[in-house]
């Protein structure tokens, strides 16, 4: 085995491990349940044995049921792993400088509980966004004796301005429905990505949430009307214009994009065109 096979290899096990203890914490954050402790079905509160935690494996072994009760267990549990997973070796593969990478791999992280947190209950736990900002601005300093303080204090200058402008649309758009069309914790999501992509990199991502959100809302839309044999019982066939669609999902999608391909919007826009 190859050693760039194996630090993949390496990584993606973490990032299932790491997927795995997000889970968790996606599942108890705000239910004044501790973060900590040993876990258990949510149906019968039966603990779980170590077979029974090992990521993605035991889901399918488990035929996606309680050992205990039977009970479904969610999707998202191997679903969250596997994108955890996934996107810690896109990160991995970036060969960003071990600091550098360590931030990456939080960031990746806290936005992963950020998009599934507001799928789940539209909305962004504001300790998860607070601490990505904080992050994204620690990331922005340089190392120890490489910068005069000087230089670091305008380059932090420069930064917070950056997120100021890439958060200024979605600002605006908040101020003007007074929080019908954004909700604020999109416009806190969109200034660390200022922060982290600059002015361009961050505008672009949000440009392509954007695409993505109107995407999916027509196809949410019109699926009902397209399949029209198929009794759906899920929430799209219910799905109207005022139906209210958790935004940061889309904003991430566009996140990562820019940061882990470095996608020029202008640029895909020329090609199509």
């Amino acid at each position: 085995m190859s050693i760039m096979l194996l630090e993949l290899l390496t990584i993606g096990v973490l990032g299932l491990i790491i997927g795995s203890f997000l889970n968790v914490f996606i599942l108890r954050l705000n239910t004044g349940r501790s973060t900590t402790g040993r876990s258990g079905c949510m149906s019968c509160g039966e603990k779980l044995s170590w077979m029974e935690l090992v990521p993605v494996l035991s889901f399918f072994l488990l035929k996606g049921r309680c050992k205990s009760c039977g009970s479904k267990i969610s999707n998202q549990y191997w679903i969250v792993e596997l994108a955890t997973a996934a996107l810690f070796i896109l990160v991995w593969m970036q060969n960003f400088p071990l600091l550098h990478l360590v931030f990456a791999l939080i960031l990746v992280s806290l936005l992963i509980v950020i998009a599934v947190y507001d799928l789940k209950h539209t909305i962004i736990p504001n300790k998860i966004v607070y601490t990505f900002i904080g992050i994204a601005l620690l990331s922005n300093i340089p190392v120890f004796g490489t910068a005069s303080l000087e230089a670091i204090l305008v380059n932090f200058v420069l930064v917070l301005v950056s997120g100021v402008l890439v958060a200024a649309p979605l600002f605006i758009l908040w101020l003007v429905s007074k929080g019908r069309w954004m909700g604020f914790g999109d416009i806190k999501l969109t200034f660390g990505f200022g922060l982290i992509l600059g002015v361009y990199g961050g505008l672009t991502a949000i440009m392509l949430g954007f695409i993505f959100g109107a995407v999916i809302g027509l196809f949410l839309l019109y699926i009902p009307k397209v399949i029209k044999y198929v009794s759906l019982s899920l929430t799209s066939s219910r799905f109207t214009m005022s139906s209210e669609i958790p935004f940061a999902p889309f904003l991430i999608a566009g996140f990562f994009l820019v940061f882990l391909f470095d996608i020029d919007i202008l640029q895909l826009m020329g090609t199509l065109i």
